[in-house]
């Protein structure tokens, strides 16, 4: 009987040193198989864009190919719960958006937390929100429109890419912080809300600047202001939102991310490589172009930003007396 039990215990140890120096190995190793990077927005996407330049930077560096799949649907929901599921060995990663840190206040039952299911790598971008009006609609600058919206309270109209959105949130944002009365008209993204601001059914709409740059270039559209913590360099006389209202700032932003469990040795490796990958001039060239503010974050430092932003939009949709459905 002492035979046998000393016999299995052996066999456990040996079992355990095994996989242990097997996770080493890994580790030390790592990669040796192509990288897979599961994007929640479509191609083209100012997300999927940034997603592939830093893929592409990141196989320079690891000397190993990197895969796109992008997985939309539920806002980033189905995409993050692939890698939440995928095996934590570091050749899934994910890409975590904005969108992902608010959903918890609107969603009852949300299949898991950001913060903690996941191990955050580094952030990939911010972009700040230009907030664009109508041609037609008659302030023709932000403090003059200050002063027709408190005339016209509830008459002034905003649209959304849908309830419970950034671009809802960033002028529910603004609505408290300027204490303005105004009123909200959800649409099915971006495409339907600038359609219905040049129809006059809407009047304001927040935006990314990489996509309302062409509308603002053509004239369709009037930037009023940003919502960056400083002015935008494209657009040096559209006043930033924090300069009237200290603090204020609105960013749709996204960052990498690895299942969790995965070894602590590759989530620093795939850290330092894509840290490293922001000093490329190539890269600071094209996310320059695209109008956002690189990322590059620590891991820790994207984990802490990640909490700063859950309690920002939760105190923001308390007042905005939204409800999880």
């Amino acid at each position: 009987m002492h035979r046998k039990t000393f016999s299995r215990a052996l066999f456990w140890m040996v079992a355990a040193t095994l996989m242990v120096c097997g996770q080493l190995a890994s580790a030390q190793d790592y990669p040796s198989r192509p990288i897979r990077i599961v994007v929640p927005y479509p191609p083209g996407s100012i997300t999927d864009v940034v997603a592939r330049l830093l893929a592409n930077a990141l196989s320079e560096r690891l000397k190993q190919s990197t895969i796109i799949e992008n997985r939309t649907g539920a806002g980033g929901i189905v995409a993050m719960k692939s890698v939440q599921q995928a095996t934590p060995d570091g050749y899934t990663l994910g890409v975590i958006a904005s969108g992902n840190i608010i959903q918890p206040w609107l969603m009852k039952e949300m299949p898991f937390d950001v913060r903690k299911d996941f191990m955050p790598l580094t952030m990939l971008y911010a972009a700040p929100f230009v907030m664009t009006v109508s041609p037609s609609f008659p302030p023709a600058d932000f403090q003059s429109f200050l002063a027709y919206v408190r005339a016209n309270p509830n008459k002034v109209f905003f649209g959304s890419s849908g309830v419970g959105t950034t671009t809802h949130l960033a002028a529910e944002l603004m609505k408290q912080a300027f204490a303005l009365d105004l009123v909200h008209v959800p649409f099915r993204g971006s495409p339907e809300a600038y359609t219905a601001m040049l129809g006059g059914q809407v009047s304001i709409y927040f935006d990314v600047y990489g996509t309302a740059r062409q509308h603002i270039e053509s004239g369709r559209v009037r930037a009023l202001a940003f919502t960056g913590r400083a002015r935008h360099p494209a657009l040096p006389q559209v006043p930033a939102l924090a300069e009237l209202s200290p603090g204020f700032n609105v960013f749709a932003w996204a960052g990498f991310a690895a299942p969790l469990g995965t070894p602590r040795d590759v989530v620093d490796k795939l850290e330092s490589a894509l840290r490293a990958s922001f000093k490329s001039p190539e890269v600071m060239r094209r996310l320059n172009e695209l109008g956002v503010e690189p990322g590059g974050s620590s891991s820790a430092e994207f984990l802490q930003f990640m909490n700063e932003e859950y309690e920002k939009w939760g105190k923001a949709i308390k007042a905005a007396g939204l409800k999880q459905e």
